[in-house]
């Protein structure tokens, strides 16, 4: 039979487990908001991951856009450092076949273009001087 004492060891044990419960409850309540805080970091840290793998993404394609730019532009002065050499080659074979008293003459000015160089006493383009 269940003595009075018995009785009192099982309450005690009983409230005792309550006890460690209640504790074990709360422990987990504070756990589950700590997680749910890491996950919305971690959601933040991703979104912010995610802007900047776009923002390098820009970068890149920025940095490619430039460079192309320069290649082309590069490509565009050879275009034109050929084509003056050319056309001065050609200037250099007519002058020897100009007669001696023709190549003292004045050349007649023509306006200026935009790579015209301009200067007090005159412009200079198309790689002859023209004084004013």
């Amino acid at each position: 039979m269940a003595t009075l004492e018995n009785v009192k060891l099982l309450e005690t044990k009983v409230a005792k487990a309550v006890e460690v419960v209640k504790q074990l409850a709360a422990a987990n309540a504070s756990l589950i908001e700590e997680n749910n805080q890491l996950k919305k970091k971690v959601e933040a840290f991703q979104n912010q991951i995610n802007e900047l793998e776009f923002s390098i993404l820009a970068y890149k394609e920025d940095q490619q856009n430039i460079e192309n730019g320069i290649l082309s532009a590069l490509d565009r002065l050879n275009q034109v450092e050929d084509s003056l050499e050319a056309n001065g080659a050609d200037s250099a074979r007519r002058v020897d076949s100009v007669p001696p008293d023709a190549q003292h003459e004045q050349p007649v000015q023509n306006p200026p273009n935009n790579g015209d160089i301009f200067h007090e006493q005159g412009y200079q383009g198309n790689n002859v001087y023209y004084p004013s």
